[in-house]
């Protein structure tokens, strides 16, 4: 008998601290919902194109006169694109100076026109800045060129290159041109055209813009800029 009321007693003790135990690493269930959404999206693409014609005859230019390569500018992405176009032109001398000091052949080398020997200015061939819908021409305060073209679309263009007779002494006889320019492109986001070309919207303008008026040019632009976030 004594036991049995043992074995009672330690039964009623387990169950007890059985009971402690599951009170104490219980928790409350509260009422939940989640929702994840998902959206595909993709990145757009920028790219730009272009091809310059041959010079027909290349040789025996001089101080004074110019040369003009008709070519072809595209914008090959599916985004708009803002153009920067630089001159990068290099030059290999013959000479060291205007008293025709002779460079050893080994010693000639292409260098980049660091005196504005070669000029060179874009246009349209059309002579028109605004007959193309997809295409929008600017300058920033330096007079430097740019050129706002929409997705997929392309534009003929005139460059004329100027031999610089105020800077072309002795020393630019017989010497070898590669003419160049070279396209930059980003996007038309503002932070893109600060962080790339140190630029910001109230520094350009249409090339033929009127002062008391906003070109189509002018609105197309702010209206991309627009897109991006504010920083």
């Amino acid at each position: 008998m004594e036991n049995l009321l043992k074995n009672k007693n330690m039964k009623l003790v387990l169950t007890g601290i059985a009971i402690v135990l599951v009170t104490l690493g219980a928790t409350y269930a509260w009422w939940t919902a989640r929702i994840e959404m998902k959206q595909d999206v993709t990145m757009g693409k920028l790219k730009i194109a272009a091809s310059f014609e041959e010079l027909s005859d290349p040789k025996v230019f001089e101080p004074g006169t110019y040369s003009e390569i008709k070519g072809t500018i595209r914008n090959e992405g599916d985004i708009p694109a803002m153009v920067k176009i630089d001159n990068s032109s290099q030059i290999k001398f013959v000479y060291a100076d205007d008293q025709l000091t002779v460079i050893p052949v080994e010693e000639r080398q292409f260098t980049s026109d660091t005196s504005n020997a070669i000029k060179l200015s874009l246009a349209p061939t059309s002579g028109d800045y605004t007959d193309n819908e997809d295409v929008y021409w600017f300058k920033d305060t330096a007079g430097q060129l740019y050129v706002l073209i929409e997705a997929g679309a392309s534009l003929a263009v005139n460059t004329d290159v100027d031999y610089n007779g105020e800077t072309m002494g002795n020393k630019y006889q017989e010497a070898e041109i590669k003419i160049g320019a070279l396209l930059r492109a980003t996007q038309v986001i503002d932070g893109a055209l600060r962080d790339e070309f140190g630029l910001s919207f109230e520094e350009l303008t249409d090339v033929q813009a009127s002062k008391r008026t906003i070109s189509n040019g002018q609105a197309r632009l702010q209206e991309l800029l627009a897109r991006g976030r504010e920083k």
